[in-house]
């Protein structure tokens, strides 16, 4: 369990384990836990609305072994030159910015927060009239939504799945004693999971396999998502029918510069052997420690890497492997599963994660399935894109220019009254979003360089299961907590505000 709480901490996304998966895990791993060094997501902190409090930098230091002379005439230099602020400076007159535009009377605050972005805050229970506008700004322009446009696609996936879809990987034996191994998708085949079921393919007798054939025709070959781009980082994985551990690879580099496994669950396949060597830290004293790497290369080696874990996994279990793994196109149609693995979670767990955590890979091969569901494989993004523009059409809702299902690709556009109603449909699920610390607040974020967006519920004290819905879109130039300054605002006016003063 420890060391899958570390690799998905690592990439911004941590569930926890069900009672059978961390009991196979268990078997397999050794006691210790995995610390993996990787910067988290903005999109994976808490949100907090008090004023921001300033950032802790690290000052540049003048090297204590300057000579005086040098010292010197650097500082005559230095005085001929006006003096740079340090980025703290700047973020705390940034913070201090922000303080001033919240504390101007409503609605000039909102206003000279947003400029141009967009701000809409909505009241569903007002009433037999249907929704009411409590206050709109810029609220039909179109704007990169980045991640709360996970919203949608949760919504949708509730719906056309169903909370209680499930996630499965098909293992069968042929006539050749090759195994064969079917992905559909599952967005969270992580390495404990695969333990568990390789576990159970050894109690069900397997000794010995010849090559391992990957069956990937569920999904488009060869998937490459608009906004993808070809970074080590997480957030830019492949998609694809088998997947595992998010297409990274997770890894060690010990003190004496080896690589070496994470945990018993996670081997040194070849490939990640490859990638380890390919991407070690130039700062060689900083080499030692935990590393997640995204598989940037091409989604077949992301397949190939899902083979070879499986491959090592199996000899792990004492399953022998006489050939290679080889993509083995489309499974015959008379070789019938041995063990039909489904993953320990369902549609509406996973979806707790992928809200808290804005986990792209795992929203997108969600949005890829409804579209193979509803309409046959192969999952395509114009099948999952129809899915979703269907499921808002039965709604009544008006359809946004959607790329893909994540907020990944800057090409997707919304309004903030768009989002709205997506808000109005995703209501009675808002709990599966993020809660902010006091449970007030439930939302979604999305981050991106120059873009910075928030939609989600303000529930009121005296009525809670009638919440606010609010959407803020920020696009261009804006001091770093513009939007969290923005919801505070409009809490206070909206929640907070009435509540004192009812209780008066």
């Amino acid at each position: 369990m420890a060391a899958l709480l570390a690799c998905l901490l690592a990439l911004g996304t941590n569930f926890p384990l069900t009672a059978e998966a961390a009991g196979s895990a268990k078997k397999a791993t050794e006691p210790g836990a995995m610390v993996c060094p990787v910067r988290p997501s903005p999109e994976a902190g808490t949100l907090a609305l008090a004023p921001a409090a300033g950032y802790l930098l690290a000052a540049n230091e003048t090297a204590a072994n300057k000579a005086p002379a040098k010292k010197a005439k650097a500082k005559k230099a230095q005085a001929k030159k006006p003096a740079k602020k340090s980025k703290s400076g700047k973020r705390n007159q940034a913070a201090s910015r922000l303080d001033r535009l919240s504390k101007l009377p409503w609605p000039e605050n909102v206003t000279s927060l947003a400029g141009t972005g967009a701000v809409l805050v909505m009241d569903n229970h007002a009433g037999p009239k249907g929704p009411k506008e409590l206050y709109a700004l810029n609220a039909d322009k179109l704007y990169v939504p980045a991640s709360v446009l996970k919203l949608m696609t949760a919504a949708a996936a509730l719906d056309i799945l169903g909370p209680g879809f499930e996630f499965a990987t098909d293992f069968a034996l042929d006539d050749d004693g090759n195994l064969w191994v079917v992905g559909r998708g599952d967005p969270f085949l992580v390495s404990e999971e695969l333990c568990l079921a390789i576990e159970k393919l050894a109690k069900l007798g397997l000794k010995e396999v010849n090559d391992i054939k990957l069956d990937t025709s569920y999904f488009e070959p060869d998937l490459v998502l608009d906004g993808n781009t070809f970074t080590k980082n997480p957030y830019d994985a492949y998609n694809g029918a088998l997947g595992v551990n998010f297409n990274t690879v997770s890894y060690l580099i010990d003190k004496g510069g080896r690589v070496v496994e994470s945990d018993k669950c996670t081997p040194i396949t070849p490939i990640a052997l490859e990638l380890a060597q390919n991407n070690k830290p130039k700062n060689k004293k900083a080499r030692s420690g935990s590393y997640r790497l995204n598989i940037s290369e091409s989604p077949r080696m992301a397949e190939l890497q899902a083979g070879q874990t499986i491959k090592a996994l199996l000899e792990k279990y004492g399953v022998k492997v006489n050939g290679q793994v080889v993509n083995g196109g489309t499974i015959p149609a008379a070789v019938t599963p041995l063990y039909t693995h489904v993953n320990t979670r369902n549609l509406e767990q996973t979806l707790v994660g992928v809200l808290e955590h804005s986990n792209n890979y795992m929203t997108n091969q969600i949005f890829l399935i409804m579209g193979a569901e509803l309409y046959g494989p192969p999952a395509t993004m114009e099948k999952g894109r129809q899915a979703v523009y269907d499921y808002l059409e039965r709604q009544g809702l008006s359809k946004p220019n959607l790329v893909e299902g994540s907020g990944l690709s800057r090409n997707n556009q919304v309004t903030a009254r768009q989002m709205s109603e997506v808000l109005s449909v995703f209501e009675p699920n808002l709990r599966l979003a993020k809660a902010n610390g006091d449970g007030s607040v439930y939302y979604k974020t999305g981050t991106m360089s120059d873009i910075q967006t928030l939609a989600g519920y303000m529930l009121r004290p005296d009525r809670p299961d009638e919440p606010l819905w609010f959407v803020i879109l920020l696009n261009g130039a804006y001091d770093p907590g513009t939007r969290e300054k923005i919801l505070a605002v409009l809490k206070a006016h909206f929640i907070d505000e009435p509540a004192q003063s009812a209780g008066s």
